[in-house]
């Protein structure tokens, strides 16, 4: 909103102001750790204090679909949700609803060597949870969709928040659940529930596969969603089998891919961004470090293609079977650097700036600095633990 908000340290907890017109709304308070840390020598005594602040992941989207931008925001410990314009401030002083996300994990309980099944080392996915925020029954409010080991339990959202007490429906699956995700499988518009499995694997699988290539098979069952709640069963299984080389092959590999590495880097400093330097709306520009200089190329990246659903295994709605070979990826990959530069080095640069001094370990960020809906270049020179060095080239 162009005002200046307020973000006060304290001992235990960042507090933010947002700013309201010159008036300063309740605080929202983010946790932080207090550090304290002494070094002893012989000749002085040295005690430094600061804080390590723990910023939760932070999202803005409209949740109950009235219009007005709600927080979400993630630690390892909640989910919390704040539904905007339900007070006097933009944001309640706390959330309008919460997800415990550390008494889920006390009630999955923790990994246990003594306790651990060896003929299915999978199990231990059943100590796993996920929780997907999005809209499900197709009303423009976001549910929730909430794996526990294999129990998928779905709470309806509404305008005003959402009841985590009582799901809508709950699941059960057996076996090794892997994942879950929603993609609408049958194109009736309502995004379907996909849960994935892993076939068992062994102590005695994994030393077979030290010296002898093996196989994995994952799959897929999905449960159509008829705008309240999810089919009881699945209507379509599909199957994915992983093909991998020996462990020994994947370590050959692995040092072949390092090798590769080096020889990239000592090639000197090579780094690029994207970057929309003329208004255009669009990142299409491109900037590079290279040689000690920046190079700027104008109207050079080409628009990206949309992702296509399961684009890497060929996924069509008439098959049900797929195969991942990885021998034939490592065999087939290889790190030519960044395909950005293939590009610079066959165009004329329309801007060439030269930084006149030899840059150790650079780097490009792209970012709007001074409002003026152009992207701005921070360019790092150097950096290390105790210092980074860097220019600021402001676009006009």
């Amino acid at each position: 909103d162009g005002l200046q908000d307020l973000v006060i340290p304290g001992a235990g907890e960042i507090s933010i102001l947002i700013n309201d017109s010159g008036n300063f709304e309740p605080p929202l308070s983010i946790r932080s750790e207090v550090r304290l840390r002494t070094q002893l020598n012989i000749n002085r005594f040295n005690r430094s204090v600061g804080q390590t602040i723990r910023i939760p992941l932070l999202d803005l989207r409209d949740v109950n679909a009235d219009g007005n931008a709600d927080l979400i925001s993630r630690t390892d410990e909640k989910l919390d949700v704040f539904l905007a314009a339900t007070g006097e401030s933009y944001f309640p002083a706390s959330p309008t609803y919460s997800l415990d996300i550390a008494a889920i994990e006390e009630r999955l309980g923790d990994f246990d060597i003594d306790t651990l099944d060896f003929s299915n080392l999978t199990g231990v996915l059943a100590l796993t949870h996920e929780e997907i925020l999005e809209d499900i029954d197709g009303d423009g409010i976001h549910d929730l969709l909430l794996r526990e080991g294999g129990k998928v339990s779905f709470f309806g959202g509404s305008a005003t928040g959402m009841d985590l007490e009582q799901p809508r429906q709950v699941l059960r699956s057996g076996g090794n659940v892997l994942s879950t995700f929603l993609y609408d499988e049958n194109e009736d518009g309502l995004k379907d529930l996909w849960l994935w499995r892993v076939e068992p694997i062994s102590v005695g699988d994994i030393f077979v596969w030290l010296a002898l290539s093996g196989s994995v098979a994952i799959e897929a069952f999905v449960y159509p969603n008829d705008g309240e709640r999810f089919a009881r069963r699945p209507s379509r299984k599909v199957t994915v089998d992983l093909k991998f080389p020996s462990v020994m092959r994947l370590a050959n590999a692995y040092e072949n891919l390092n090798s590769e590495v080096d020889e990239i880097q000592d090639q000197g400093i090579a780094r690029t961004t994207e970057a929309d330097l003329e208004g255009s709306l669009e990142a299409d520009d491109l900037v590079v470090l290279l040689d000690n200089q920046i190079q700027v190329f104008l109207d050079t990246i080409e628009p990206g293609q949309d992702q296509e659903f399961l684009g890497a295994l060929g996924y069509s709605r008439s098959r049900n079977n797929y195969e991942i070979d990885i021998r034939e990826i490592l065999d087939n990959v290889t790190l030519s650097g960044d395909p950005n530069l293939d590009v610079a080095r066959s165009q004329t640069a329309a801007v060439s700036i030269d930084l006149g001094s030899n840059i150790s370990n650079g780097d490009l960020v792209a970012a709007q600095i001074n409002s003026d809906q152009l992207d701005d270049i921070i360019v790092f020179t150097s950096f290390d633990a105790s210092q980074i060095r860097g220019i600021l080239l402001l676009s006009k």
